[in-house]
């Protein structure tokens, strides 16, 4: 499949892979009519990242704090969503929402690195297209009670935050799908490098919502939950009224078992 994060950043940084004005079409004028016209920038207290390629009527919105929607026909492909300029290394994000795609869509953790240059995901939900498909597998990790297969690929003279350029792309995608929940981004870096993927400098990371030649609709609500609390030398979270998810470090947030509270 095509991958949409390359996509996206050509059409957003000017880097002169897609430069060329888009003529005028039905389905553009549709998309510049009914939505957020696409482009990058902040709304409400959070970035945004909103492209498609005018394949399908679509319409992305930007909703009050970190809400947005997508709501999309099949025929092209196009990703949008919220999150935060630059990103963190570890960063507790929650997120809840609508996710109902049909066909190949992700709902997806995403960003860019630079030193080296890296594409990733964390992907928390995806509709008929498994992502780790023809990509390298490096195991599997336990984060925030599910557990992710871990996987790498690499992409040759392709668009970029940096322009057309070699990448690699780390992936992290979830066994048990949701549409909810928390991702300590943290569990999965951690997890990365010790698979022997080097961290860099970190870009944009938002929670996107892709659809690519398929249809669906999508209203997703981010936010920054802060670090996890540091107790007794471990960190946790609260997982429930009566107990708490016990982690291994501030750094890691990854999970070695429960503790009750009462």
């Amino acid at each position: 499949m095509v991958r949409f994060t390359s996509l996206v950043v050509a059409a957003l940084t000017g880097t002169g892979v897609l430069t060329a004005p888009t003529p005028e079409t039905d389905d553009s004028l549709e998309v510049r009519q009914q939505g957020v016209e696409p482009g990058q920038g902040v709304h409400d207290g959070y970035f945004y990242s909103w492209w498609t390629d005018y394949g399908a009527p679509a319409t992305y919105r930007n909703l009050p704090g970190g809400t947005y929607s997508i709501d999309w026909q099949s025929g092209g492909n196009l990703v949008g969503g919220k999150g935060w300029n630059p990103g963190l290394r570890a960063r507790a994000i929650g997120y809840s929402g609508t996710y109902q795609p049909n066909g190949n869509s992700y709902l997806a953790v995403y960003g860019w690195m630079r030193n080296p240059l890296v594409e990733y995901y964390i992907v928390e939900n995806f509709g008929t297209y498994d992502p780790s498909t023809g990509a390298t597998t490096l195991g599997e990790v336990t984060c925030d009670g599910s557990t992710y297969k871990l996987a790498s690929s690499w992409r040759y003279n392709a668009p970029s935050i940096d322009g057309n350029r070699d990448f690699q792309q780390y992936w992290s995608i979830r066994t048990n799908k949701r549409a909810g929940g928390t991702v300590n981004t943290g569990c999965h870096f951690d997890a990365w490098e010790r698979a022997g993927l080097r961290s860099g400098q970190h870009d944009y990371q938002i929670v996107a919502t892709e659809g690519y030649y398929s249809s669906g609709y999508a209203e997703i609500t981010v936010s920054d939950v802060g670090r996890a609390r540091k107790w007794s030398g471990i960190s946790y979270v609260n997982s429930s009224p009566d107990k708490m998810l016990i982690q291994h470090s501030p750094r890691d947030n990854c999970l070695l078992g429960y503790m009750s509270t009462t």
